[in-house]
């Protein structure tokens, strides 16, 4: 799986690791409910505790490698298994509705509405994917970018 954000910084990866556990057992990073499961020395794993359709990632990695002395790349591998589940029940949901609606209101035989609700289905998932990708993309370099900036005031 390719990395979700891959994030150069100029830190030590021992201190990005203890700023990352904290963001994520504080909720800073990627909302509350992250517990970590495993911390070596060039990664953090973490899942949370079990929700049907959480607002966050299931479980993640992040993968911390040091390049030359002082500067990190952070590479962060996320599964939002439960944030596509509830993707998929509203696009399943928008795209029955419409399919109705055009079935019934605007008088449209099946064979013309129903293509159009699958349409409308599948455009709400792609774009609903797209969106929470690059909302945590954002999210993640955000956090990152604020706390090297509050460690050097």
């Amino acid at each position: 799986m390719k990395p979700l954000a891959t994030i150069r910084i100029v830190r030590s990866p021992q201190t990005v690791a203890e700023h990352l556990v904290l963001g994520l057992v504080t909720g800073g990073l990627l909302g509350g409910g992250l517990v970590i499961r495993r911390r070596e020395a060039g990664t953090v794993a973490f899942s949370r505790n079990s929700e049907l359709f959480p607002t966050g990632p299931d479980r993640g990695e992040i993968e911390l490698e040091e390049i030359v002395p002082g500067e990190t790349i952070l590479s962060c591998r996320l599964w939002c298994n439960g944030m596509a589940r509830r993707r998929l029940l509203y696009a399943v949901v928008a795209g029955a509705l419409v399919g109705a609606l055009a079935a019934l209101a605007a008088g449209w035989l099946r064979h013309i509405s129903l293509p159009l609700a699958l349409v409308v289905a599948l455009s709400w998932q792609l774009i609903g994917r797209f969106r929470e990708q690059s909302a945590l993309r954002r999210q993640i370099e955000a956090f990152v970018h604020n706390t090297n900036y509050l460690k050097t005031m």
